[in-house]
């Protein structure tokens, strides 16, 4: 599907089912104390509305190549958790078959490198080769993130998509930080 013309007329059918003006945002005294917040891959396969049956209003979704963690994601998360008042459930998915895993050929990293003007080392760090091991690094990292204290998080979870089975496996059980508020 290239054309956008024809995303317009799903939008047209899905406006006509649902009233968004009415998931505004509560006030701040009526929002829930935790928000579940997914972040997983731009993969077009990767759709956490689809593989995890989340409606609109369900939850927080973030995507980026991979799925993975770095500083955007935390400011993203620290800025939501500050927003609507509430502490996070962040649940991190990665998947099999991800495309950044090409990122581990030093051809392909160094070719896309000079293409875009990133570091080479640190594309080496985005690649997805096994992500059992992969989303271990990004709940790590978002744990250990001086943006993100017990009183943005309230607990961090990894887990790995199986293309192949279309199942979600948990690799990391749901984990408090252990950092009180900065």
């Amino acid at each position: 599907m290239t054309e956008f013309n024809e995303l317009l007329e799903r939008n047209r059918k899905f406006a006509a089912n649902i009233d968004l003006g009415s998931l505004a945002m509560p006030p701040m005294d009526a929002m829930p104390d935790r928000l579940l917040l997914v972040l997983a891959c731009v993969d077009p396969r990767v759709e956490p509305a689809g593989f995890l049956g989340i409606g609109t209003g369900d939850a927080g979704v973030l995507r980026n190549a991979g799925g993975r963690v770095d500083d955007r994601v935390a400011e993203d998360i620290a800025y939501l958790s500050t927003r609507l008042g509430v502490r996070m459930d962040v649940a991190v998915i990665h998947h099999t078959q991800c495309g950044t895993g090409k990122l581990s050929d030093p051809a392909f990293r160094q070719t896309f490198a000079h293409h875009t003007g990133l570091d080479e080392g640190a594309l080496a760090d985005k690649a997805v080769t096994d992500p059992s091991v992969t989303v271990r690094e990004d709940v790590a990292k978002l744990l250990g993130h001086p943006l993100l204290s017990s009183d943005v998080l309230a607990s961090v979870s990894g887990h790995v998509l199986r293309l192949e089975t279309g199942l979600v496996d948990t690799v990391v059980e749901a984990t408090a930080p252990v950092h009180p508020h900065r």
